[in-house]
């Protein structure tokens, strides 16, 4: 379950962190209140396409992290060499020069073994 999310440099959002619950969590706010903004950072964070005009203005890089808990023991984290843990933190930086940096529980991985 996603438990947390920390998104720096991405449009208009400087730094946020936003913390899921257990069941039904809902996103709100007015037009221009960022909640696309929200879903296109976690698309980010799993590996789906990222484009350097989401870089805030003035910044030379975005970040956003991803906290899952209780996650189980899957093959990919062997297959991947990427250590397991129960609580997995998944991290992407995304650079002005179109350059992405991913990790997963601090190993560095590819975009596409992300996704």
């Amino acid at each position: 379950m996603l438990r947390l999310l920390h998104i720096e440099n991405i449009a208009v959002i400087e730094r946020c962190d936003i913390s899921f619950d257990s069941g039904f969590n809902i996103l709100t706010g007015e037009t221009g209140a960022g909640k696309s903004i929200v879903i296109d950072a976690i698309s980010a964070v799993l590996g789906e396409r990222a484009y350097r005009d989401m870089i805030r203005t003035g910044a030379d890089k975005a970040s956003v992290q991803a906290v899952f808990s209780d996650v189980p023991e899957l093959s990919w984290f062997a297959d991947n060499g990427v250590p397991y843990e129960a609580e997995t933190v998944v991290q992407r930086e995304i650079f002005l020069d179109g350059r992405n940096v991913c990790r997963v529980n601090g190993g560095l991985v590819t975009v596409s073994v992300l996704r």
